[in-house]
């Protein structure tokens, strides 16, 4: 087994010395961080993780013997480790002082190896015998090393690694992998027992014709993730042996901080926050240029996005979660990020890092704020919308040539066409079709003809301002292509195009009618049960309208109700606040009737009466709200049953 190297943090002003302690430590295995003055050592222990601090008393800017007056005021240093070196003797109440602060270690310069080994080993306990590390801090110490080797997870699989992250797993002779697929109907018991028993690997279930190789391949990826999250949350018990393990296929790569970030995300309850806060509430997060290396590397939550938006280098902890409770999650997030080297915590403000490389997306998306090239004097969005009137012209009229394609004209040029070519047309015109003409094999052909130039290879050749007029296009055509490849989208839209109703006048509209679609594609949806596909179109609507209260009810609803998020506090939460959002917005029936239901099934009765009488006094036909009220009626009058049963037999 492997487990985390102790951090020891070496604060000494002499340069030589330190540089002579600081390898023969490394030689020892210890991992080893350096600081020349007591502030700077003072920032190292508040933004990393220490496990026994060397110290120097005679330190610039601040002294050995002050900073450790300021260490042992928080409880999150009040049992760290401490050696004391000094130059001079200066008496026993010199040692009584340093003890009174915790030290029970001292060394007087100059001083042998073997002393200051034995003092070592002393001050962090036998070597052999530290604690093995919690799963989160052990799958972090094998990223950050980039190591290679065996993963064994109490009660799970064994987990290949292959520069740190994990690639796949090995199940020969192993019941794991195949009880989850038998648990996901994909085989039976009788096929578990014949693979245990063949004592072969995974690619057996598709030479016997169990699973096809796409199906093993997704099967695999899906086991993986769920075995590592889940022993994460648990947390599990695990052990790492360093070496260069067999790689079974198929082989199923995962970025593990993406997986991380998920875990936190799904499971942020199991994750302690307190102890983080306690330590961290005082200090100031900047990003690292690990942030940059890293974060692309993960798809953030909106929620999280907007809180590293707090980040800046001059607000603390503190003030970015003023109730200290990390809101609901967030502090957990922090945590994720710490972990992973991407921010680091400082007793002040301070600047932050700058990446070292050309950063063009942030979170996955292109940065809005990138600074465009100096020669570029005129915004060619101006230009476009100058001569989109004109672009008939550019293009050809009916009846002529066809228009060059993309790479004939070049993709800017192409990136313009499209983009005045799609203005103020509806959904079928962007693809050449009509209603009448329609059918979705020519959908998909028109769809696929739009946009496979638009490669990311091509997205590197655009500047920031063609960059965004090419997401727009991108964006038409994803709107149009989603709303027709609907059965129940395409009903709603042809139904809204009959009703005359103008499409793209500001662009506000088209959202406007883009939300409208959704919305009742959702509703269509909550009608016949399908809460999953019901959450994913109001979803869409309430982005495009989020202050509609009847798009923040109904999505609320789809949360609650999909079987997927049962488990999930977070989705339960996020519910109740959009719940509460959309009575902030205006007072809506369905709002007032689906927290009703809320409190119906907490068992708060009461509560949920008065909510489906205000559901009521808006809209008297309120079909839920009514079920409630019937619902709570019955059960009264099955508890008076029950009373006079009791005491009149």
């Amino acid at each position: 087994g492997e487990s985390v190297a102790p951090r020891v943090l070496l604060a000494e002003d002499n340069e030589s010395l330190a540089l002579v302690l600081k390898r023969f430590l490394a030689g020892q295995g210890l991992d080893v961080v350096t600081a020349k003055t007591g502030l700077e050592a003072l920032q190292v222990l508040s933004g990393d993780r220490i496990d026994l601090l060397v110290l120097d008393l005679k330190l610039p800017v601040m002294s050995g013997g002050d900073l450790l007056q300021k260490l042992r005021k928080f409880p999150s240093f009040a049992a760290l480790p401490v050696i004391i070196m000094t130059g001079a003797y200066k008496g026993p109440h010199y040692v009584e002082a340093a003890h009174r602060l915790g030290v029970r270690h001292y060394l007087e310069k100059p001083f042998t190896q073997d002393l200051f080994l034995e003092t070592v080993r002393k001050a962090l306990g036998e070597l052999p015998r530290l604690r093995k590390p919690a799963l989160f801090d052990l799958l972090v110490d094998i990223y950050t090393r980039g190591a290679r080797g065996l993963l064994a997870i109490n009660g799970g699989p064994l987990v290949c690694f292959i520069n740190g992250e994990p690639f796949s797993f090995l199940s020969r002779k192993r019941e794991d992998f195949p009880a989850y697929l038998v648990d996901r109907g994909k085989i039976g018991l009788s096929d578990l027992r014949h693979f245990v028993a063949c004592g072969e690997e995974r690619i057996f279930l598709t030479q016997t014709g169990l699973l096809t190789y796409e199906e093993l391949l997704d099967e695999s990826r899906l086991f993986l993730a769920k075995s590592l999250m889940d022993a994460l949350a648990a947390p599990a018990a695990a052990e790492f042996t360093a070496g260069h393990p067999e790689a079974p296929p198929p082989l199923v790569p995962l970025s593990l901080p993406h997986l991380m970030y998920e875990t936190t995300k799904t499971h942020a309850s199991r994750f302690t926050s307190d102890t983080f806060l306690a330590r961290f509430a005082h200090l100031y997060p900047v990003r690292t240029t690990l942030f940059y290396r890293r974060i692309n590397l993960t798809t953030l939550r909106r929620e999280d996005i907007d809180l590293l938006d707090l980040v800046n280098g001059e607000r603390s902890l503190r003030e970015i979660f003023p109730q200290g409770d990390g809101a609901g999650g967030g502090a957990v997030f922090f945590h994720f990020l710490h972990a992973l080297g991407m921010i680091g915590f400082h007793a002040g403000p301070h600047a932050e890092a700058a990446p070292d490389f050309l950063v063009k997306n942030l979170f996955n998306r292109p940065l809005e704020d990138l600074p465009e090239p100096a020669e570029a004097a005129v915004d060619f969005y101006d230009l476009v919308e100058e001569i989109s009137g004109n672009m008939e012209l550019a293009m050809g009229q009916e009846g002529m040539a066809a228009p060059l394609s993309s790479d004939e004209i070049g993709f800017e040029q192409a990136v313009q066409r499209d983009f005045a070519a799609t203005k103020d047309k509806n959904y079928y015109e962007i693809f050449g079709l009509s209603p009448a003409s329609f059918s979705f094999n020519a959908l998909k052909e028109a769809y696929f003809e739009k946009t496979r130039h638009y490669s990311p290879e091509k997205f590197m050749e655009l500047a920031g301002a063609t960059m965004t007029l090419a997401q727009e296009v991108l964006s038409r055509y994803a709107n149009a292509y989603s709303t027709l490849s609907s059965v129940v989208a395409k009903e709603r839209y042809d139904e809204m195009l009959n009703s005359e109703m103008t499409l793209g006048i500001d662009g506000k509209q088209d959202d406007r009618l883009q939300a409208r679609i959704q919305f009742e594609s959702g509703n269509a949806f909550l009608q016949m049960g399908e809460f999953e596909n019901a959450e994913k179109a109001l979803k869409e609507a309430y982005t495009l309208e989020p202050a509609n209260p009847r798009h923040c009810a109904l999505l609320a609803w789809a949360i609650y109700k999909n079987p997927a998020n049962r488990n999930s506090r977070a989705a339960l939460d996020k519910a109740r606040l959009l719940l509460g959002k959309s009575l902030q917005n205006g007072k809506c029936a369905e709002a007032f009737a689906y927290r009703g239901w809320m409190l119906l099934e907490e068992g708060r009765d009461g509560l949920a009466e008065g909510e489906f009488q205000k559901a009521l006094k808006l809209n008297p036909k309120e079909p839920l709200a009514g079920k409630g009220l019937h619902l709570i009626e019955e059960k009264r009058e099955a508890d008076k049953k029950g009373l006079f049963r009791k005491f009149f037999g």
